[in-house]
């Protein structure tokens, strides 16, 4: 059986774009829809890598302002097409100044695996509220990719193509993220570092940063007469935490013939750093461990444990891999400490934890970022 932990290794490169959709959000329906990003900048064009050179990039602007003009106007005489028939000169309109930024930063700046985030309104859990819309840029930026929308000032813009992740709401977010989401300019920066590490948390279920790792277990159909099973989960989650201390530090546990003594003394020894406990709605564990594996491995062994495979097979051995960061080495040292683990149980013990998870899944809703692919 594989496994894929789907784990992001975010990169110190990796930055993240608040993109507003228009005033009044107007265009986050194309946005969420068509998988984009653009500007309000229509008939802009940025061919011959504009958004490189300042002076060209203006005289780009000062371009689209004057075929917008002409689109306009009712029976104008249409503006040149040639760049250099333009004023290179600085802005002395505000309005223009913060839309030159705002294009040299989504089009020349943000590249491909950057964070989107974007401000909105829709139907979330049944309520219509604002949310916050994550995403990742998907391909290097091609200026003859043009969207044509519905409205005037989105004809003929530029975009950036965009792999919608999660959608959360904003009452969800903390006051420090909103203040940096904040409102216009049209584009701003949001640094990627441990202060912000909490657009991580609502972007991946599972990643790898900064020596770290966090990973997403949740519980989405518990309800409170199942406090007993979900305190039997909490406690396989321990074990796991305790195994992976044991086994990166020994590199083999011996025989577990006792899953809770095992967790009793081992579980000091873990490099765990938090585990936040939600259950409000829906509920969830985020596992926070100081390695890079520590975390991930906790969602592995849940999704191994509640898989449904028999435990001679998963005596057998299991593989792993990660399809949201193919190149990172992590994967083969998790499928190696895994297939340590099932070696390591007893047959009793490991028919103990399938037969938690398994019902766990069933009842509420037990699962993590890792799923099983074959």
């Amino acid at each position: 059986m594989k496994f894929d932990i789907a784990a992001k290794l975010v990169s110190a490169s990796q930055r993240a774009w608040v993109v507003h959709a228009g005033r009044a959000r107007v265009n986050y329906g194309d946005f969420k829809d068509n998988g984009i990003v653009f500007l309000e900048a229509p008939y802009l064009r940025l061919e011959s890598n504009i958004v490189r050179s300042k002076s060209n990039l203006r005289r780009a602007i000062r371009r689209s302002v004057a075929f917008r003009k002409h689109a306009e106007t009712t029976g104008s005489q249409a503006p040149s097409e040639i760049l250099s028939d333009y004023d290179s000169g600085t802005f002395k309109e505000s309005d223009l100044q913060s839309l030159s930024g705002s294009v040299s930063r989504i089009y020349g700046l943000a590249k491909k695996g950057d964070l989107v985030i974007v401000p909105g309104k829709e139907i979330f859990n049944g309520i219509s509220q604002p949310v916050i819309r994550f995403g990742e840029i998907t391909s290097d930026f091609d200026p003859s990719e043009i969207y044509i929308g519905g409205r005037l000032a989105s004809q003929s813009v530029p975009l950036r193509r965009v792999r919608w992740l999660k959608v959360v709401p904003r009452k969800s977010i903390s006051f420090d993220l909103e203040r940096r989401i904040g409102k216009p300019p049209a584009v701003r920066e949001i640094k990627i570092d441990r202060d912000n590490e909490e657009l991580l948390k609502h972007a991946y279920e599972s990643y790898i940063f900064e020596g770290n790792s966090s990973s997403l277990v949740t519980a989405d159909k518990y309800d409170a007469r199942d406090f007993v099973l979900l305190n039997h989960s909490s406690e396989l989650i321990a074990f796991l935490v305790s195994a992976h201390a044991v086994i990166t530090q020994n590199g083999n546990p011996g025989a577990i013939t006792d899953i809770r003594a095992f967790t009793e003394k081992h579980f000091q020894e873990a490099s765990i750093e938090n585990i936040e406990v939600d259950f409000a709605s829906p509920g969830h564990w985020r596992i926070v461990g100081a390695t890079v594996s520590l975390a991930v491995f906790v969602s592995l062994g849940v999704a191994v444990f509640a898989s449904g495979i028999s435990v001679d097979d998963l005596k057998a051995g299991i593989e792993v891999e990660n399809s949201v960061s193919p190149g990172d080495g992590t994967a083969k040292d998790l499928q190696a400490s895994m297939n340590i683990l099932l070696d390591s149980m007893g047959k009793l013990q490991l028919e103990k934890a399938t037969g938690t998870a398994k019902k766990a899944k069933n009842v509420i809703g037990l699962q993590s970022a890792t799923r099983s692919v074959r």
